[in-house]
């Protein structure tokens, strides 16, 4: 005859029991998370950020991170439905390298807590303030052009007189409308308050730049030029050759968004008048950014873009709020809202509560940045 005592206890046991149990499945299982294969023109797919989810995890195995492909279509207009379907097969945390435009069009997938993206490439101010479920590890336009105005106001200037006002060309690249007509407002009202400044502005498509035609577009005196333009267009250094030849020896400068291999290895000679600027230091000028893309390099075969840093700093966060604990979007917005500073493995992410990033800004040679 079993006791009554005995009988109660084993029962009390296999509850703890199937609790530690459902505990531990809780605690171990996957976590989907979609990153982003872009597409571009041709039907060619850019797998940076791929790659660089894929390096952390093999550098950290025990993540319960598991990386789903989400194809982002070349049109911001096509976004939306690839994000809804991952949704629907139960995919509830995107790493998103969205630019500001597919962001603004896909944001309505980011509320009501079912869904969180931490974005490591938008930087338009339309998405700043914000109470939604979309975070980003970047800082937006208006901390970017400030930073970018100061720099074309403290570069050297290489013309033979003084001249007041000094002259900047600005070639505003019209792909990327959310982030280009956002960020030429941002610069022009910082070269404004720092004053003794003039802008001309010529509107052009980067992507479907031509030298023979568009030369016109360059003639003119000018202290400075500034290409507006983003998401890794190759022409980008292009452009910055025929700046170059119009102007030689004007400092050119070039957006965070123009940071790739592509970019800089079409420079050429104009590599000497033109600067980068970004929220991370050069790969010369920081140990923790060149041992990344080192081992970037070895593993994968090739430079990856600044997007790649980005996109690294991003996946950490939300590694880091797994091991918390967190496992809902909601959850783990709360964690990453909870501290004003994180960090990570190339420096602090900080942000506001509304997920948005602060950092601040390095103007360097294009140089600095090659691989030795």
């Amino acid at each position: 005859m079993i006791h009554r005592p005995l009988l109660l206890a084993t029962a009390i046991a296999g509850v703890v029991a199937g609790v530690v149990a459902l505990g531990v499945w809780w605690w171990q299982r996957p976590v989907l998370v979609a990153v982003d294969l872009l597409l571009v023109r041709g039907a060619a797919w850019d797998p940076t950020a791929r790659n660089s989810a894929e390096l952390f995890l093999e550098e950290h195995p025990r993540s319960p991170i598991r990386l789903v492909d989400l194809f982002n279509d070349s049109e911001p207009a096509g976004s939306p439905a690839s994000i809804a379907a991952l949704k629907k097969r139960g995919v509830h945390f995107f790493l998103s390298t969205h630019p500001s435009s597919h962001a603004l069009a896909s944001l309505q997938e980011f509320r009501g807590g079912k869904a969180l993206a931490i974005n490591a490439a938008a930087a338009s101010n339309a998405l700043s303030g914000r109470d939604d479920d979309f975070v980003r590890v970047v800082p937006d336009v208006r901390q970017e052009q400030r930073a970018i105005a100061q720099a074309v106001h403290r570069l050297p200037l290489t013309q033979t007189r003084q001249r007041t006002p000094r002259r900047v060309l600005v070639l505003q690249d019209t792909t990327n409308p959310a982030y280009g007509t956002t960020a030429l407002a941002a610069f022009r009202d910082e070269l404004k308050r720092l004053g003794g400044w003039e802008l001309e502005v010529c509107p052009l498509r980067v992507r479907d730049f031509e030298p023979g035609r568009d030369r016109k577009l360059l003639m003119g005196d000018f202290d400075a030029v500034y290409i507006l333009a983003g998401k890794f267009q190759p022409a980008i250094g292009n452009l910055s050759q025929l700046v170059h030849q119009g102007h030689p020896g004007v400092p050119i400068l070039l957006t965070p968004w123009a940071r790739s291999p592509d970019v800089i290895g079409r420079i050429g000679p104009a590599r000497a008048s033109t600067w980068l600027a970004s929220s991370f230091p050069a790969r010369r000028d920081s140990k923790a950014v060149r041992h990344y893309l080192e081992r970037f390099e070895q593993r994968f075969g090739y430079s990856p873009s600044a997007l790649s840093l980005s996109t690294r700093q991003g996946i950490e966060l939300l590694d880091q709020a797994q091991a918390s604990g967190a496992r809902t979007p909601s959850q783990v917005k709360r964690y990453l809202l909870s501290r004003p500073v994180h960090r990570t493995s190339l420096g602090p992410v900080q942000l506001d509560r509304f997920g948005d990033s602060s950092a601040p800004f390095y103007v360097f040679p294009t140089s600095a940045d090659l691989t030795p």
